[in-house]
């Protein structure tokens, strides 16, 4: 198994915060993608989601959208909760 270093990007100062064994096998698992109308923040989720799909055989079973500035809706949190079993979320400046 190769390495793999995860940071936490909303600690004071990025630091490393645990390894692949914390985390489930997501091999044949179904992500879906809620993007939140940040720049470019469709396209990089769902490479991310592509290159999971490549290497690890990750199904991307959505896109969805929510406003910038509001929360997303209800049913829509509903469907992907109903749909994937884990959600790739939003994107920063």
């Amino acid at each position: 198994m190769s390495n793999v270093e995860l940071y936490n990007p909303t600690a004071p100062e990025p630091s490393a915060q645990g390894s692949v064994q914390d985390f489930p096998e997501i091999r044949e698992s179904i992500v879906a993608v809620l993007e939140n109308g940040k720049q470019h923040a469709e396209l990089i989720l769902t490479q991310i989601a592509k290159n999971l799909s490549e290497k690890y055989g990750v199904v991307h079973s959505m896109t969805r959208h929510k406003p910038v500035s509001t929360p997303t809706d209800p049913a829509i949190l509903d469907e992907l909760a109903q749909n994937a079993d884990w959600v790739l979320v939003g994107s920063a400046d």
